[in-house]
């Protein structure tokens, strides 16, 4: 019978493994999923951890006042564990279709009034009676086990407090890394709920060898008669401190480590083993303990100073990630093994304190048990210890972090455990000889340790700032100026300034959140721009080119606050609604001055602080212009606002001609991400075209229903906005359409030849991914490199014309590769036609040369003397002017050349100056036949043997397919030649565009 006993509770203990992991996934699944719903600001994020562990708690309490009573715990365990099974398996498809009744039905029709109210009422209706309910299986199933196991009370809580909190562990981190890659939010939340449905039917045969409460008779302790409010007063107080612990530690180490969502989980399972272990430690002592408060208070004691000892061990963490960083190769494999060493440094920081904590809730239960409180205790002391952990997590997020910071705010919970122990010593311990008591000693201890935290550690803040995961550098240049540094509530946001070495001299002025730059700016109007400024300047301006006038504008992401600043430049702009999550952040902005002024000072512009979705789903106005400029979608957090739920909802804030524009990072990100946003776009809006800003930064103009307009040059008729838009290089409409590079037809032909699925809220495929491409520093050259093209494929999308040959320099500022191509443009013309530029140019030393060879030959008649040279050095130059240059401007270079002094008679050489003469002319019919006689003819083998020169033809009659409409040709031309192209042409991503859109009817 004892060996069966035995069996049994072995049985238990790997089920409650197995309910700590299905529960860690439901509070991890369930955050996201409140999150999609209420919002993810503070105050939010607040209501979801009332609603999980005020549930939990209100769970355990209400066991702690019904157990004594039940006959069989272990089966009210299983029919608890049967039913959370049964709302897991139903829980996505109540969410989705409650959710999306709200947006289409209930919202509306409120028209803003008490939206909130309905929307957290709601919230709590989805997922508090799960909360509720898990909170009553630890209670249950430790009177059950005890029941099997009597006389081993301090075994069987610590065992199962082990059991359950490492299956917690696993829990976190098999979702993230597991599930949700493989099955996304509806599939990891039903697994928990087979998962619990498992445990029930485990549990039932085992519920039959129960027998009525065994704890009424314990054996005497010196604890007993002390009074239970205070010991579970012990238990709510620790629990507070332990979570302002977690949270703080976590809000830490995602200054070294990244604000990912594999970071965080990491985190969290680094807290969670400890916990575990913890209790294991306890396990086998528990019951041989004279005094478990005593125990208690040396615990306590030991908790606060390792928690104080954390900060030495944070305190290194940036070189160790720095470190890392230099030595980790940069690839899939490379991550892996970042995730490996981020996840030792967050048990090296959190595990030794999390180790003491637990070991709390077992000693203070075990306390009361043998005080004679049976089996209530166990319920009383998880609720109250729940409680504690709301009342820690609101105080660390509303209160200790925005008015102390992270250094302080972890002194202060460590100074309530060793408080908490100093007194539980000085009420339980008996002074058995010495002169210093065991309290005095605790007290002694505690004082040491304070002070050395306090003195000795400096959270340096160029290091805090120095975005260590990125780059690898520890710290921010010793000559960094610090002009603001504040612990918000949602993240850690800092100002600073660091000189600029290299062509943009003077100082650069940055705002991060959590060490990621947002935006940098100029220090001063003296100063060059950066390439932030063009990004956020245009962000206004494109926009604004398309339309007369917007009444209400809204805006997603304060950053430094330029994008507003430059909507209130125009008279033509209303009220403008500038969401941001983040109050540090708007607070961090004014630092830039009177460079931002306009958005803080014009009373036409509302600064609101909250999640973006949540506000503008509860506002009642529909919107003419919304803009979207969020962080980086690898950020915590982010991903949902790339996500096509997220393109679905914002038509519907729109008004009938209102424009959506989306800026999207090309860098830190792969081409199939980028595939996955724009995948989910295009389903959404009737219209996109797509702008750059730099070779970095991608501007998304959007239409739910109509076309998106053209641009116009009304935009430049207001002063200010025009100063901004003339600072970083834009001085006219011409400059602006410099950006374009794609409308909705090459977008598709993009996403086509990197086919992903969309990212969604649901399957959140950007906020899994993004941040190994971070890692691995991958980049998206593809727009670039299509705008930049030899065939002017962008141009004829958007029907811009080429720039005039004789256009002023003003272009200088732009930070567009299309305008630096059609400066060395100019300047190989020059050369080829005989009077090249003095000094320095924009085109680079092969391109010069290869025109001043190509001159030489020409002006000595010795072109046919190496045709297949000769013609490699037409199309070359012709690559980097055909597509630049207007057509007058190309008449004597390409189409009557002037610099040939006499005509070459080979054929490849005629075949590719007719190529490049109907090219430059747009004569396109002529060009199919001329590249057709260099693929067909004698020239084949060279042509398909020159990368250069097959990437171009091939592209040549593909363009003019494309532009006369010629799909049947762009057809056979694919069939015919793209076996025969090198892999490198072959996979050419231009080239691939091109060919999809030409073939398309």
């Amino acid at each position: 019978m004892n060996s069966e006993k035995s069996r049994s509770g072995t049985l238990l203990l790997w089920v409650f493994v197995l309910s700590g992991f299905s529960g860690l996934i439901y509070q991890s699944i369930w955050t996201q999923y409140l999150g999609l719903f209420l919002g993810h600001s503070s105050y939010a994020q607040s209501l979801v951890l009332l609603l999980f562990m005020g549930g939990m708690a209100a769970g355990a309490w209400l066991v702690s006042r019904r157990s004594v009573n039940l006959k069989r715990p272990l089966l009210a365990y299983a029919a608890i564990e049967l039913v959370i099974g049964l709302l897991g398996l139903a829980f996505d498809p109540l969410f989705q279709g409650a959710t999306q009744w709200a947006y289409t039905s209930v919202f509306p029709a409120m028209g803003g009034s008490g939206v909130n109210w309905v929307r957290w009422g709601m919230a709590t209706l989805l997922v508090l009676p799960q909360c509720v309910l898990l909170g009553a299986t630890f209670p249950l199933m430790s009177a059950g086990f005890m029941r099997l196991q009597p006389h081993a009370e301090g075994r069987v809580l610590a065992g199962l407090y082990f059991s359950n909190s490492i299956g917690a562990a696993a829990g976190a981190l098999a979702s993230t890394y597991l599930l949700l890659p493989w099955v996304g939010l509806p599939g990891t939340i039903m697994s928990a709920g087979l998962l619990n449905i498992l445990i029930a039917i485990a549990v039932y045969p085992l519920s039959k060898m129960e027998r009525e409460s065994a704890i009424a008779e314990m054996p005497a302790s010196v604890d007993s008669g002390r009074g239970p409010l205070f010991i579970l007063i012990v238990a709510g107080l620790t629990g507070a401190s332990s979570f302002v612990y977690e949270i703080t530690w976590v809000r830490m180490l995602s200054l070294a480590l990244g604000t990912t969502i594999h970071a965080f989980e990491l985190m969290l399972a680094s807290f969670i083993a400890g916990i575990a272990f913890g209790g294991l430690w306890l396990r086998s002592r528990a019951d041989r303990l004279a005094s478990p408060l005593v125990t208690a208070g040396w615990v306590q004691v030991w908790m606060g100073l390792a928690a104080l000892a954390s900060m030495f061990v944070y305190a290194n963490s940036f070189e160790w990630v720095g470190w890392l960083m230099r030595v980790i190769v940069r690839n899939a494999e490379g991550y892996g093994l970042y995730n490996l060493a981020s996840g030792l440094i967050s048990l090296l920081v959190m595990f030794p304190a999390a180790f003491f904590a637990g070991m709390t809730l077992p000693l203070l239960t075990l306390a009361l048990l043998r005080q004679g409180q049976g089996e209530k205790a166990i319920g009383q002391v998880y609720a109250f210890n729940t409680l504690g952990a709301i009342v820690g997590v609101l105080a660390t997020v509303h209160l200790l972090l925005p008015m102390l910071g992270l250094k302080l705010a972890l002194a202060a919970a460590a100074a309530v455990d060793l408080l908490l122990g100093v007194v539980l010593l000085r009420r339980y311990s008996l002074q058995v000889g010495g002169r210093i008591p065991p309290s005095g000693k605790a007290l002694i201890l505690s004082a040491i340790g304070m002070a050395c935290a306090l003195l000795f550690v400096r959270f340096d803040p160029l290091m805090l700032t120095s975005s260590v995961y990125r780059h690898g550098r520890v710290s921010l240049a010793e000559d960094a100026k610090m002009l603001y540094l504040k612990d918000g509530k949602t993240a850690t946001v800092a100002v600073y300034e660091v000189p600029n070495h290299g062509e943009l001299k003077g100082q650069v002025r940055s705002i991060a959140t959590n060490g990621k730059v947002d935006a940098g700016m100029a220090a001063t109007f003296a100063q060059s721009p950066t390439t932030d400024e063009s990004t956020m300047v245009i962000l206004a301006a494109l926009p604004m080119a398309m339309k007369e006038s917007y009444e209400r504008v809204g805006v997603i992401g304060f950053g430094s606050g330029l994008t507003t600043h430059t909507l209130m430049g125009s008279p033509r702009i209303g009220r403008v609604d500038t969401v941001e999550i983040e109050p540090a952040m708007v607070e961090g902005a004014r630092h830039f001055g009177p460079r931002v002024q306009r958005a803080f000072d014009d009373t036409r512009s509302h600064i609101v602080i909250d999640d973006a979705k949540s506000y503008f789903s509860s506002s009642p106005a529909h919107y003419d212009l919304i803009i979207s400029e969020p962080s980086n979608p690898w950020m915590g957090g982010t991903a949902s606002l790339f996500s096509k739920e997220f393109y679905a909802f914002v038509p519907r804030q729109l008004n009938s001609d209102g424009l959506f524009v989306q800026w999207l990072q090309l860098y830190e990100i792969d081409p199939e991400l980028v595939s996955s946003v724009l995948t989910g776009m295009l389903a959404n809006f009737n219209d996109v075209h797509a702008y750059l800003a730099n070779d970095s930064d991608l501007i998304l103009v959007a239409s739910p229903r109509g076309k998106v307009p053209r641009l116009e040059g009304s935009v430049f008729s207001d002063p200010l906005l025009k100063a901004d838009l003339e600072r970083v290089g834009v001085h006219g409409v011409r400059d602006m359409q410099d950006g374009f590079v794609m409308d909705k037809r090459a977008l598709l032909a993009y996403v086509s030849q990197y086919p992903a699925r969309a990212n969604s809220d649901f399957f959140p495929i950007l906020q899994l991914k993004a941040p190994e491409s971070r890692f691995r520093g991958a980049n998206v050259a593809e727009f670039g490199a299509f705008a930049s093209a030899p065939w002017p494929v962008a141009r004829h999308l958007g029907a811009i014309a080429a720039r005039e040959e004789a256009a002023q320099g003003e272009v200088d500022g732009l930070p567009l590769a299309t305008v630096r191509k059609w400066q060395s443009a100019k300047e190989l013309k020059g050369v080829l036609m005989g009077h090249p530029s003095d000094g320095e140019g924009v085109a680079n030393a092969g391109e010069r040369l290869n025109a001043e060879v190509l001159r030489a030959r020409a002006q000595s008649c010795s072109l046919d003397a190496d045709p297949e040279s000769s013609a490699s050095l037409i199309i070359s130059v012709a690559m980097e002017t055909v597509p630049y240059l207007d057509a007058p401007g190309q008449s004597e270079l390409w189409d009557r050349p002037a610099w040939l002094s006499c005509v070459p008679g080979d054929p490849l050489v005629q075949n590719a100056l007719a190529l490049v003469g109907a090219a430059s002319q747009d004569r396109h019919d002529e060009v199919i036949e001329a590249g057709t006689r260099i693929l067909d003819g004698p020239s084949a083998k060279f042509a398909f043997g020159n990368a250069m020169v097959s990437y171009y033809v091939v592209g040549a009659v593909q363009y003019a397919a494309l532009a006369s409409q010629r799909a049947d040709v762009a057809k056979q031309a694919h069939e015919r030649y793209d076996p025969l192209l090198q892999p490198l042409v072959r996979n050419s991503s231009p080239l691939r565009i091109l060919t999809h859109m030409a073939a398309q009817p």
